[in-house]
């Protein structure tokens, strides 16, 4: 299908963009109330789905704040089992968002024109949805409006859209604007009515909603009125009659009233596919490759991740919805607005010791977790290795994570040297050699860690360099300090992996001439492991300039011992001349396996 023979996509409207940076647009995909979702192309070919926010909200100071804000957390969801943000514009209007092009009807259509999904179809669809979940959380984000029409089948999975972006509605003094409620009726969490906080354990609720609409064709908590939902929400049992006894008690564990009862999505996920520990990354790969789309070919099934509140209530414009009453069209919108994580514990009070029946029960896996994850699970890290010979650690942890958007998370600031600024976190060498900062994380950073981010060289000469750094240890004695440095340089024809060993000197692991890959003025993601082997008597070092492999070496002469991570910048030839590095988006992750 070529992009301008797109079926059943209406074309552009007089007023809408021809182009918008270098994005070629054809279609219009649907409306809401932030802005028109419109097809288009990459310069590759590939297509997109370009989200272009409506002139009245990109005027506002406040909107526009907290919509660079939320790009940029959405932007940290892993791909797991979603429709990733690619790209967007977050200063200039008209401000647009860029997300994949997914081809496929949503579950809210695809159930109500076809019936409840069958058997392994519907645990499929669990264990992605539930997956996907996963990806969001990690990135520090609630979905808040996780809802069938949310959930699209595509040819390779059920994917989640529509998280990450649409908080910018928040009203500048509050949570909500004036008489809204967020989300929609059937499937808002009971915590959400009584002006509770809205934690992570409020999407598994609305899991267990998402999932028993797939299995009955009905939303467990139907009415014929909002303030029926709502009642019904609050204070009634769900109704599960015909979901699959399998997954009825995870189900309605998941619908706990009390948000502490619930399972989280990881316990969600070793309930799904009999695991203690599941790993997303190797989840997701298991569902795609088992996946056969339930829903088939549907009239009109390319859809893409729509802006909240476009017509047809599903990815497709205009797309046929459920019943009322079933979460489908007909019942009244309500603003959903994605939420950041904060800073305190999701759980304030003390956790029940029984989730709910999910203590001590055991229940068999279903058939995704008993066949292809129990595969995958059993070869091991060198089956999974060949799946990614060269790209970074997919099985990964995140224990620290900055966005910078606020500038208070604990990064030190320092007139010209170093400091915060908008949404970024820069570092100069203001006539130092070499410059580091280390991250602000509390306890130890994990013996086998991923350190990323993203850079861009604000000034300074070609020969000048910047990256991160792990193992550190900071002394009072400039001398006596030690790490592993990864450093790019500012014009990509060079990087070096260092070992900076205080007494025992300084030592070049590894060298190269040129990067593939890397963005001479662009933005560039750099991604370092660092892996204490053999009983601490090795340290493996590898690095990635965005996703593609760039060194790999080791340190076995008196490895460091581990220490902390961050973000440095080193002067070229001429150290009077600065050099500043802008950093994004710092993570760092344990590796495991």
């Amino acid at each position: 299908m070529t992009l301008e023979a797109a079926a059943n996509i209406p074309p552009l409207g007089p007023e809408d963009p021809r182009s918008l940076g270098p994005y070629r647009l054809v279609g219009r995909l649907g409306r809401g109330g932030m802005g028109t979702v419109l097809l288009g192309a990459d310069a590759s070919g590939r297509k997109v789905a370009v989200k272009v926010i409506n002139r009245e909200l990109a005027s506002e100071a406040a909107f526009r704040d907290r919509f660079r804000r939320e790009v940029t957390a959405a932007r940290q969801v892993r791909r797991f089992c979603t429709a990733p943000v690619l790209d967007a514009e977050l200063e200039h209007d008209p401000l647009y968002v860029v997300t994949e092009y997914i081809e496929g009807p949503s579950l809210e259509r695809a159930v109500a024109e076809r019936g409840p999904l069958p058997g392994s179809d519907l645990e499929g669809l669990a264990v992605g949805v539930a997956t996907a979940l996963a990806a969001i959380h990690g990135a520090g984000i609630v979905h808040r409006d996780l809802k069938p029409a949310n959930v699209l089948l595509s040819g390779t999975g059920p994917r989640v859209i529509d998280f990450g972006i649409a908080r910018a509605l928040d009203a500048a003094d509050g949570p909500t604007r004036t008489g809204q409620f967020v989300g929609t009726p059937n499937y808002l969490p009971p915590e959400l009515l009584r002006g509770e906080p809205v934690t992570p354990a409020s999407d598994v609720f609305s899991w267990g909603c998402v999932v028993a609409y797939a299995g009955t064709g009905s939303a467990p908590f139907a009415g014929g009125t909002v303030p029926e939902i709502f009642y019904r929400v609050a204070h009634e049992p769900p109704v599960l009659d015909g979901l699959d006894a399998d997954l009825r008690g995870i189900v309605t564990a998941a619908l706990d009233k009390d948000p502490r009862n619930r399972p989280t999505v990881q316990e969600l996920l070793a309930g799904l596919v009999g695991n203690a520990q599941p790993d997303p990354a190797r989840i997701a790969e298991t569902v795609q490759a088992s996946w056969h789309n339930p829903s088939g070919p549907l009239p009109g099934t390319l859809a893409a991740p729509g802006l909240h509140g476009a017509s047809g209530g599903s990815g497709v414009p205009g797309g046929s919805g459920a019943p009322n009453g079933s979460g489908a069209p007909g019942q009244p919108p309500t603003t959903a607005q994605p939420t950041l994580l904060s800073a305190e514990p999701t759980r304030d009070d003390q956790i029940p010791a029984s989730r709910s029946g999910l203590a001590g029960r055991s229940r068999k896996p279903l058939v995704i977790g008993a066949a292809a994850v129990v595969v995958l699970l059993a070869v091991g890290i060198g089956a999974w290795a060949l799946l990614s010979p060269d790209g970074p650690p997919s099985n990964t942890a995140s224990v620290f994570s900055d966005d910078f958007s606020n500038d208070r998370s604990g990064w030190e600031s320092m007139g010209s040297s170093y400091g915060y600024d908008k949404g970024l976190y820069w570092i100069s060498t203001d006539g130092s050699s070499i410059r580091w900062r280390v991250a602000p994380k509390n306890g130890e950073v994990p013996e086998r860690a991923l350190v990323t981010t993203t850079l861009k060289f604000d000034g300074g000469p070609d020969d000048a360099s910047a990256g991160v750094f792990c193992r550190m240890h900071d002394d009072f004695d400039d001398s006596k300090d030690a790490f592993y440095a990864f450093l790019l340089r500012k014009d990509g024809k060079g990087l070096v992996v260092r070992k900076v060993g205080g007494a025992l000197g300084t030592k070049e692991l590894a060298t190269t001439g040129s990067v593939s890959g890397y963005k001479k003025n662009g933005t560039n993601k750099v991604q370092a492991a660092c892996e204490q082997q053999d009983g601490g008597k090795k340290v493996r070092l590898r690095l990635w300039v965005n996703g593609s492999q760039a060194a790999d070496t080791a340190d076995a002469d008196r490895p460091l011992a581990n220490g902390g991570a961050g973000a440095l910048v080193a002067a070229g030839g001429n150290r009077s001349v600065a050099v500043v590095g802008d950093f994004d988006d710092f993570d760092i992750s344990e590796i495991n396996g």
